[in-house]
């Protein structure tokens, strides 16, 4: 029922990041992939932030989790797509989802 109304109102489920370190946020995004995917969600979005708040303005967030996503989240994931503010920076992605079936469990990998 509630994924049946988030689709009706248009509402995507969605991992906000900010103030996590880089460990905890993988963590973090590993287990939301996952539930997702499971949910059947066909796609998903992820806040990571710009980093602007980071040491030397530069967001660990912003490499970190979608170079984790293309390294180990393949069987979750289609394809992601950074989101671009006007000033051309991201500080989140969209995220589409394979459907779920036989061939992964929760943690991505074959049963």
């Amino acid at each position: 029922m509630r994924s049946l109304l988030r689709r009706l109102f248009g509402i995507v489920p969605t991992l906000d990041l900010h103030g996590l370190g880089v460990r905890r946020s993988l963590d973090e995004t590993r287990d939301f992939l996952a539930a997702a995917h499971e949910a059947g969600e066909p796609r998903v979005r992820i806040v990571y932030g710009k980093g602007r708040g980071s040491p030397g303005g530069v967001g660990v967030l912003r490499q970190a989790v979608p170079a984790w996503i293309e390294q180990n989240a393949g069987a979750w994931v289609a394809r992601f797509e950074r989101v671009l503010d006007s000033s051309g920076d991201d500080g989140a992605m969209m995220v589409w989802l394979h459907p779920p079936g036989p061939g992964t469990n929760e943690t991505g990998d074959p049963p």
